[in-house]
């Protein structure tokens, strides 16, 4: 059984979860396009940290430790943690709203059917079932 909601407006009908599906996607390239940008800081900042240690504060709100002198890879590593994460969650879920847009084209079909066994199979299947219920 395959159901679609529509919905009336101003005369015209409009399949409801397509509707829906246009929002999501835009919205999430949207917000893909605003994590890849939030990459790009990053990456400039810590372009820049590297070259001057000593801005780090203002950059990232925390200093070096004492004794440390450069910007290292795993402060970088870490840095970039949270944005490349962010980036491939709204990219995941542009791909689960483009899915949700396509769901007016794509039906699954999801049914049960008997296949006939041969004799042998059969038995060899009551078999593995009894040792199964031991």
């Amino acid at each position: 059984m395959h159901r679609i909601f529509w919905l009336s407006i101003s005369g015209k009908r409009m399949h409801l979860l397509k509707l829906a599906g246009a929002f999501f996607v835009l919205f999430s390239v949207l917000m893909v396009a605003n994590a890849a940008y939030s990459v790009f800081v990053t990456v400039d900042k810590i372009n820049a940290a590297t070259l001057n240690p000593k801005i780090s504060e203002q950059l990232f709100g925390w200093a070096l430790s004492a004794g440390r002198s450069e910007f290292s890879s795993e402060d970088s590593l870490g840095i970039l943690l949270a944005p490349i994460a962010w980036f491939m969650f709204w990219l995941g879920t542009a791909v689960l709203s483009l899915i949700v847009y396509q769901s007016g084209k794509v039906i699954v079909p999801i049914e049960e059917y008997e296949q006939t066994l041969g004799e042998r199979h059969r038995r060899a299947f009551h078999n593995m079932v009894r040792r199964a219920k031991r």
